[in-house]
């Protein structure tokens, strides 16, 4: 299972209101929370030091202070500052657990501030750190709910962690059992629906964790996630975090044009923290577009402005494609030599340009345009751009399998489902005695389409199949959504 970027993690970190005592959120640090959830960070840590000042120990304002440091670090992953980061995210939590005030706020603050550190760290490379931190602060969520079962903060952040542990596939989970994690995304969902619906300070937040999280897990649900970030993108256009929400949902659901204009207006006066992967998302649709030269505009931006190591490889690999589509050969090449030898290859689509960059094997101009133009939404050109793609009888097998299984996205984009169908079994011929991921993936695909026609036995068929294919390039994603529809089958 995918997820587009590492900084969606921190969605599921949003802070709430307190109860009593020293920790209060009081007008001070809801106003640098409201800055700080818009991401105009300096604005929000001048605002909260002022509270720190006054009240040192109010959890609710050492949590405002860790969020604004790790939004810092999820959004520009700039190595230079990460030790910084962590050693004052670590000297929040000594100082929370060092407080003697017994109250929903120190609770809850304890369990934020140890996730923090723990994604912090899996951002990082520090997996095995980031998962005790990660059991440490469950386990903190967990004994707060029990001891405070109405404070809805706690259940948003608690139901998300049970949705991503429920939707991972069993041979994590089983790990995730024995040391104490256990997940249910129905259980998850409906903490998360309770933070979502009932008032509550921050309940927009709850929101949009909901869509994102429905369009995570059910992909049914992909019109209402869309719509949710869509109007709240609306409601707070000075949001830059709902932008990037709005941006997302939008792009991975193929509707370019809409997650255009949503980065077109997005707040980038001075002020707001630098959000260079903003330009990279953009570069994506303007590719999809066949706007190749924003398209390299926008990637050569994010490239001067990002200082992490993930992403390098993706966004030479989309600057590839965009010479090489727009007929600058020389700068092509540039760009598939660097996708070696620049970044890292953890995330799934830097992962994915690594491997194109090693196979060395020129792609099929009709197959890699018309890919680009389904995943913008684009489909009306993407079955034009097939129908001009000629087949011969020495057409090789793997683009004989990649043409069956393009054409069947596409008329599954349409809902011509009876052609979707036909062209997904054809898909999986092709695909005979391969370790293509075509016959994989179309074989999720008529699970879906079976499922939307009520038909469960037959969908059921197609989802174990899926994911009883071997060795492919996206074993462990195909899995986990099989295995989620195969849970809602069940329901």
């Amino acid at each position: 299972m995918a997820i587009a970027h590492p900084f969606f993690l921190w969605l599921y970190l949003l802070p709430t209101c307190p109860v009593l005592a020293n920790s209060v959120y009081n007008a001070a640090v809801r106003q640098a929370y409201e800055s700080t959830i818009r991401l105009r960070i300096p604005e929000g840590r001048r605002l909260i030091q002022q509270e720190l000042n006054s009240n040192p120990a109010n959890a609710a304002a050492l949590l405002i202070a860790n969020q604004q440091d790790f939004y810092t670090w999820a959004i520009q992953q700039n190595p230079e500052v990460y030790a910084g980061i962590l050693a004052r995210q670590e000297n929040r939590l000594k100082q929370l657990s060092s407080l003697k005030e017994n109250s929903v706020w120190v609770g809850f603050a304890l369990a934020e501030v140890r996730l923090h550190i723990a994604l912090s760290k899996l951002l990082q490379g520090n997996k095995l750190g980031a998962a005790w931190d990660l059991r440490q602060a469950y386990l903190q969520y967990s004994a707060n709910s029990r001891r405070y079962p109405d404070f809805l903060p706690n259940r948003k952040t608690l139901g998300a962690l049970q949705v991503l542990i429920g939707s991972v596939p069993d041979s994590y989970r089983v790990l995730l059992n024995i040391i104490g994690m256990q997940g249910s995304i129905d259980s998850g969902m409906a903490n998360i629906q309770a933070a979502a619906t009932k008032e509550n300070p921050f309940h927009e937040e709850a929101q949009l964790l909901q869509a994102l999280l429905q369009h995570l897990v059910n992909p049914e649900a992909d019109a209402l996630a869309s719509e949710s970030v869509l109007k709240l993108n609306q409601r707070f256009p000075d949001n830059l975090l709902y932008t990037f929400a709005a941006m997302h949902v939008l792009k991975k659901t193929r509707q370019s044009e809409l997650a255009l204009q949503v980065y077109r207006r997005r707040p980038h006066q001075a002020g707001y923290l630098a959000f260079p992967y903003l330009h990279h998302m953009a570069a994506d649709l303007y590719l999809y577009k066949g706007d190749f030269t924003n398209s390299v505009k926008l990637n050569q931006l994010f490239l001067a402005q990002h200082k992490g190591d993930h992403y390098l490889k993706a966004a030479n690999y989309k600057l590839y494609l965009a010479n090489w589509l727009g007929g600058k050969q020389q700068q092509a090449q540039k760009h598939l030599s660097q996708i070696a030898q620049l970044g890292l290859t953890e995330r799934e689509e830097d992962g994915y340009a690594a491997r194109f960059a090693r196979e060395e094997q020129s792609p099929n101009r009709y197959l890699m345009l018309a890919r680009l133009q389904y995943d913008g939404g684009y489909y009306e050109e993407a079955l034009q751009t097939m129908a001009q793609m000629p087949l011969k009888s020495n057409t090789p097998p793997a683009e004989l399998a990649e043409y069956h299984y393009r054409k069947a996205r596409i008329y599954h984009g349409v809902h011509n489902l009876t052609q979707a169908k036909l062209y997904y079994e054809q898909a999986i011929e092709a695909s005979r005695n391969t370790t293509l991921y075509f016959a994989p993936y179309a074989a999720l695909q008529l699970g879906y389409i079976y499922q939307e026609e009520q038909k469960p036995l037959t969908a059921r068929q197609w989802f174990t199949q899926a994911m009883g294919y071997k060795g492919h390039t996206y074993k462990n994603s195909i899995d986990g959504k099989a295995k989620l529809a195969l849970q809602a089958l069940d329901k």
